[in-house]
């Protein structure tokens, strides 16, 4: 499952590139929020006489994010870990068959879990979160997005993988 989609140096940044590293972006831009968040928790809990409760859940639904579309933007680039020691010893045409056996079951379980992430987001629209009393549907998207792209992601590297033969 080495597969790398990465645009070669510099093709990043023409026209549309930067939609190529999307699940980068939003997991950067989370990540970003899961730092700002907690450092004003720690701010407002030993500086000031008013901590800001709120920040953890921030904190919680840009972490959340991040993980998921970091996740994503591992499985698009193929760094995920995987362990074909056994396999590497078996024929041409065995490997082939378990590699796209494997290939089957991995979109099957992704595309499983994402559904199931889909519906959690979905049904969790009207329970709100504590202190900012928005839906917590906010936090389980990125969960939902993240694993619904790795889906995508390992489809089109899998479609690739066979149609390569």
């Amino acid at each position: 499952m080495t597969e790398d989609n990465a645009a070669p140096s510099g093709e990043v940044w023409l026209p549309g590139g930067w939609l190529r590293n999307v699940e980068e972006m939003i997991a950067c831009a989370a990540l970003v929020v899961v730092v700002l968040a907690t450092s004003w928790g720690v701010f407002t809990r030993y500086i000031s006489a008013q901590p800001a409760t709120w920040s953890a859940e921030i904190a919680a639904v840009g972490f959340c994010w991040a993980i998921f579309l970091g996740s994503a933007a591992a499985f698009k680039r193929g760094q995920h870990v995987s362990i074909d020691m056994l396999t590497g010893l078996f024929p041409t045409g065995l490997r082939r068959v378990v590699g796209a056996a494997t290939d089957l079951l991995t979109f099957g379980f992704l595309g499983w879990v994402a559904w199931l992430a889909v519906d959690f987001t979905i049904e969790s629209w009207t329970t709100p979160m504590p202190s900012l009393r928005w839906p917590y549907s906010i936090h389980y998207a990125g969960a939902a997005l993240g694993l619904a792209l790795m889906t995508l992601r390992h489809g089109r590297a899998a479609w690739a993988r066979l149609v390569a033969g």
